[in-house]
């Protein structure tokens, strides 16, 4: 018990570090924090379906930018306008999601050139489009007090505003409650109103995996634009061990689904993963465990791989360590990996521990990404202009990269080195002097070219040069 508690309190005290706004855990060096607010790493969504990814970066000296990277590929990037608060910046930032399982990265950028650690989630695109749910509405219970919808009214649709909803947090169950066989819980969302406000007719539906509710389509309370709203759906743990999924959506009166993916997530416990806070199971001695795998052992920077693991016996407790916690078995669960990492399956019985199955999933050195900008986008007066350009390296260990700058004119800097000695992030700087009197230079760009340990090619830095 007193393992579990030291624990629990270390978890909770990292995660109320890295989910502080402009709290940065960070020794050595001044870097700007980033969070991804929505959508929770493992939600699923529909292949076409726009996937809204809501972060919020903090720097005390202000955040120029912010990146969204899918699969290592920057896909949008956005910077605070001259009215926004520049040193915590909301920003959300869509991609159309294809089929398949995506690593969702943020990074933040701030005024002094250095960039965040980066913030992912993992999430699944599935193919085809999103079942329509037929249930008939019944109550939902979003406060104390029971709403209920009339079948006599006519819903309406607030007109020049968009259907949207981002997700704030898992209120009650969190992903991976343990729950034992049966056993009922209330879940409870916490969603934010970012588009018409919700009237008679918008509901929360439940579209894919295991309900765990009698009930499958619930009346969402009236919630103005930017008011958050706590949805409850009462549920019943399967008695299956295992994991168990559901994923529900918010459907407006006309029938079309919008807005976040909300999911339920929970482990049914067997005999052997009872927590410790059940009544004690008997076991005595060294526990006995039968596999654990990776399906890939080798994968790419931000990729992923499915960890299995068979039944666990003589045991009151199995979790799996770095950062995944206690499971029940068998059982198995995908992680997203950016560097090497070795995880242990560990069983507990009593003080007795047996820590001797391993996997170790391969990383090879690898660029996670490249940015550049310029110190100069628009420009009129005098020339020669010098234009300065900062690029900034991220990278998953230790190791050399080779690039370099390339330009709109065809020319290159010539091949570079520098060395990381650990993960983290690096900046590198070039320069181009140009311009004539009288001329005017559109679109003109440098960018960063990683040539090996992969091949990565940063942003186009763009500038327009008027000479006088």
């Amino acid at each position: 018990m007193r393992r579990q508690v030291v624990k629990l309190f270390a978890l909770f005290l990292f995660a109320f570090l890295i989910s502080t706004p402009g709290c940065n855990v960070f020794f050595g060096g001044s870097r700007p924090g980033v969070v991804i607010i929505s959508p929770p790493s493992g939600s699923e969504f529909y292949e076409g379906e726009e996937i809204a990814v809501q972060s919020e970066a903090s720097d005390s000296t202000g955040i120029t930018r912010v990146e969204l990277v899918v699969d290592d590929k920057i896909v949008r990037t956005d910077s605070p306008s001259a009215a926004d608060n520049k040193t915590s910046f909301l920003v959300k930032q869509v991609w159309r999601g294809t089929p398949g399982k995506h690593v969702l990265l943020v990074r933040a950028h701030n005024a002094a050139g250095a960039e965040s650690n980066p913030a992912a989630v993992a999430v699944t695109v599935l193919p085809g489009s999103a079942p329509t749910a037929t249930a008939a509405p019944v109550s939902v219970l979003p406060t104390a007090t029971p709403i209920s919808v009339s079948p006599t009214i006519t819903p309406t649709i607030s007109t020049g505003c968009s259907d949207s909803a981002v997700f704030v947090a898992d209120v009650t169950v969190p992903d991976g409650t343990p729950w034992m066989p049966g056993q009922a819980f209330n879940k409870i969302w916490r969603v934010r109103n970012t588009g018409c406000p919700w009237v008679a007719g918008y509901q929360l539906v439940f579209v894919s995996g295991e309900a765990m509710a009698t009930t499958r389509t619930l009346a969402l309370p009236e919630t103005a634009t930017g008011a958050t709203a706590d949805l409850m759906v009462p549920m019943t743990a399967p008695t299956a061990t295992g994991a168990h999924n559901g994923t529900w959506r918010l459907r407006n009166p006309n029938g079309v689904l919008f807005g976040t993916v909300v999911t339920v997530k929970i482990n049914v416990l067997g005999q052997a993963s009872a927590p410790k806070t059940v009544a004690p199971v008997a076991c005595s001695g060294t526990p006995v465990m039968s596999s654990f795998t990776a399906s890939k052992t080798i994968v790419t920077a931000l990729s992923t791989t499915t960890l299995s693991w068979g039944p666990v016996t003589n045991a009151d407790w199995v979790e799996i360590n770095p950062d995944i916690g206690g499971v029940a078995t068998p059982g198995s669960t995908t992680v997203a990996v950016t560097t090497t990492t070795t995880f242990t399956l560990l069983a507990f019985c009593g003080p007795s521990t047996s820590t001797n199955l391993q996997v170790r999933v391969l990383v090879p050195f690898a660029v996670l990404g490249s940015a550049v900008s310029a110190d100069t986008t628009d420009y009129s007066g005098a020339c020669p202009k010098t234009v300065n350009f900062s690029g900034v390296i991220t990278v998953n260990d230790a190791g050399p990269v080779t690039y370099r700058w390339e330009s709109s004119d065809g020319s290159n800097s010539g091949d570079a080195t520098i060395n990381f000695s650990s993960t983290g992030s690096q900046t590198v700087t070039s320069s181009w002097v140009l311009g004539a009197a009288g001329k005017t230079y559109t679109d003109y760009w440098k960018r960063l070219h990683i040539l090996s340990p992969t091949d990565v090619t940063s942003n186009n830095a763009t500038f327009t040069l008027k000479c006088n």
